[in-house]
């Protein structure tokens, strides 16, 4: 599997096979249209790095079980989104990154 870090337009980490399928499951469970996305390949280690520095809903760090388990498998996911797509700001959002739990 491959790791994909969107930055534009929302802050996404997404694990896939490749660039197309990376982007076909940010447009289905982010964007909703391509739009301009802008986006780079990244290695596993820098997102692990990334994983392990990522808050869940629950605002606790995500633990190592976890991320592992989700680095390892062989499904493509999103990993982590920023928050301000899951909380409004009012609401006590911010724009850490947050683990989002999402069903396949």
């Amino acid at each position: 599997m491959q790791f994909f870090d969107f930055y534009n337009p929302y802050f996404t980490l997404i694990k896939a096979e490749n660039e197309e399928q990376a982007k076909k499951k940010y447009i289905e469970l982010v964007a909703d249209e391509e739009g301009d996305l802008e986006f780079v390949e990244i290695e596993r280690n820098h997102a692990i790095v990334k994983f392990s520095q990522t808050k869940g809903e629950d605002g606790e760090l995500v633990p190592a079980n976890e991320i592992l388990e989700q680095l390892q498998s062989d499904q493509p996911e999103l990993l982590i989104i920023d928050r301000n797509l899951t909380l409004p700001k009012a609401s006590g959002g911010t724009s850490d990154p947050v683990l989002l739990k999402v069903q396949r």
